[in-house]
């Protein structure tokens, strides 16, 4: 009885025994059909099967073999095998289970194919133009469908490819690696896009770096990190802070779905330390932080990731003159600074150095009254004055027109030692650059006062020495400190066309004070006058010698 006879005579496939189904398949066995195959039992070379035949038929048993050398067989189980060939005499039946196992594939393989799906498989040799590629059936792989960075291992490697030609024979299934990169790829970003939300957190792999930011991979969407989104402090370059092919979680900030276009954030991971940065660091509070950067107008200090401030030059110290800050800092030191400003929508934060000491100033008035006499030591000098360090630290400023009374001073340089103490007089109080101007001179009487109105009034005839020649005349030295000049048209009793030409340095000349000005504090000289009156006095002495009768010619023989 047939099976269609026992389905229609009241009975369900069920019903139907193992007999009566190998007994269907096998009603003409022939080679390359294929059959259904009992498994009786496993020997070492074969496994032997029922397929409803006069005889048993074998099956090789490595057709069973699973990677890891087990078998995936057992008496009882039924298989697909197809009829290899009929072994003569005995007549044993030869099946093969791979056969049929790559038959049945062939269906998965169509189905991929009409569906565009994707199949995997192995390079398993190469051949001319290409591979031969196991896909569960032999498959053709064009060179130029092969992906080259992929070369290396091949056969080892297990692949996705896309069927781009399918027949049922030989030779007639080509496929594409290629392709089905592109596509995953493809379809993966496709996934990526959709799921994409504004805040959420992707892990991704630094694919480039440049100077403004740089690019996110998140398993197929790339995406720029901008410099100004990788941390809430100051980046000089990306390369700081990342690395190429290095993993990093980011926040996804910005999504143009127009542009195909995603911003991440590097920052955003954490709180905005600057929404706290009144309360942490209230102003006046003394903290510590780390000199990071140094410039000419300060140095930047970091107290934590995102919170830079800066130390202006100014704010260094109440009483030295600081050009650089790397006079007194480094980048790199740890320093404890005081707060002194806060400006939150900026991002902006003062610290003061000095600031962490009493101001020596305070209270100058009291003890910086003008006139008072005080001491001083050296810390320095400058073209036209010399700084002291007074007490408590304020600045004194002695400048060289305070020095002497008399004496002119072309150079600082020498007349004073660094760390020398000097006696001197308050002159007044610089409140606003915060000095104290200090003078030598008026410890003593000023000259110009009394002793030089009395020692050199005019008319007065002296001796003196030519000290320097200056085109328009000639200064010459009445005594130590005191100089007086001598203009070009006073240095002889006859005009001269060059000052070099009547004096020199050094020469000894009697002169006449012609004028004195004590507002000016200046004194002129003029040779001709003295020597005008060195004649009238010659004439005199000579018309009293004579009894007042000796005429000037008389007196010119004699000469």
């Amino acid at each position: 009885m047939s099976n269609e006879e026992i389905i229609n005579n009241g009975g369900t496939e069920d019903n139907l025994t193992m007999g009566d189904m190998l007994a269907s398949s096998f009603a003409e066995l022939e080679e390359g059909k294929q059959v259904k195959a009992k498994i009786l039992q496993i020997g070492k070379e074969h496994v032997i099967v029922d397929v409803g035949y006069k005889s048993d038929g074998l099956i090789p048993v490595n057709e069973f073999l699973l990677p890891d050398g087990s078998l995936s067989a057992k008496p009882g189980d039924v298989v697909d095998a197809v009829v290899d060939r009929f072994r003569d005499g005995s007549g044993t039946v030869i099946l093969s289970k791979l056969r049929a196992d790559r038959i049945n594939y062939l269906s998965v393989i169509e189905k991929a194919f009409r569906e565009r799906e994707f199949v995997e498989g192995r390079i398993v040799q190469e051949v001319k133009g290409g591979f031969m590629a196991d896909i569960g059936a032999e498959a053709f792989l064009p060179q130029s469908q092969y992906l080259p960075e992929d070369n290396a291992g091949t056969s080892q490697k297990k692949l996705l490819f896309k069927i781009i030609k399918f027949g049922r024979n030989r030779g007639e299934i080509v496929v594409s690696h290629k392709l089905a990169v592109q596509d995953k790829s493809r379809r993966i970003k496709q996934e990526i896009w959709a799921s994409l939300a504004e805040g959420e957190i992707r892990k991704g792999v630094v694919k480039s770096i440049t100077s403004y930011g740089a690019f996110i991979d998140i398993g197929g969407v790339t995406g720029l990190l901008h410099i100004s989104d990788m941390s809430w402090g100051k980046v000089n370059h990306p390369a700081e802070l990342l690395a190429l092919d290095s993993e990093v979680d980011v926040k996804v900030v910005r999504i143009d779905r127009e542009k195909n276009r995603v911003s991440f954030g590097l920052k955003q991971l954490q709180e905005d330390p600057w929404l706290t940065i009144e309360q942490k660091y209230p102003i006046g509070s003394e903290i510590h932080g780390r000199i990071v950067n140094i410039v000419d107008y300060g140095a930047f200090i970091k107290l934590e990731e995102g919170i830079e401030g800066l130390l202006h030059v100014s704010d260094l110290s109440w009483t030295r003159k600081v050009k650089n800050p790397s006079e007194l800092v480094a980048i790199g030191d740890s320093i404890t600074v005081k707060v002194l400003n806060i400006d939150k929508n900026n991002r902006k934060i003062l610290f003061g150095l000095k600031q962490l000491e009493s101001d020596p100033f305070a209270g100058a008035e009291e003890r910086f009254i003008p006139g008072a006499k005080i001491t001083g030591i050296v810390t320095g000098y400058s073209v036209s004055s010399f700084f002291l360090e007074l007490e408590g630290g304020a600045e004194g400023v002695l400048h060289k027109k305070d020095i002497y009374w008399t004496k002119r001073i072309n150079e600082l340089k020498g007349l004073f030692r660094k760390g020398e103490k000097l006696e001197a007089v308050v002159l007044n109080l610089d409140k606003a650059n915060r000095k104290v101007h200090l003078g030598i001179k008026q410890l003593t009487a000023d000259p110009w006062l009394g002793e030089i109105p009395s020692k050199y009034s005019a008319g007065t005839i002296v001796n003196c020495r030519i000290v320097r020649v200056v085109s328009f005349g000639a200064f010459a030295e009445l005594e130590a400190g005191l100089d007086g000049f001598i203009h070009i048209s006073e240095l002889a009793a006859e005009p001269v066309e060059t000052a070099e030409s009547a004096v020199k340095p050094g020469e000894d000349k009697r002169v006449k004070v012609i004028k004195l000005d004590l507002e000016g504090r200046k004194i002129s000289l003029s040779v001709k006058e003295a020597l005008y009156e060195a004649d009238k006095s010659e004439m005199k002495k000579y018309q009293d010698e004579a009894g007042g009768r000796s005429t000037f010619g008389d007196i010119l023989k004699k000469t």
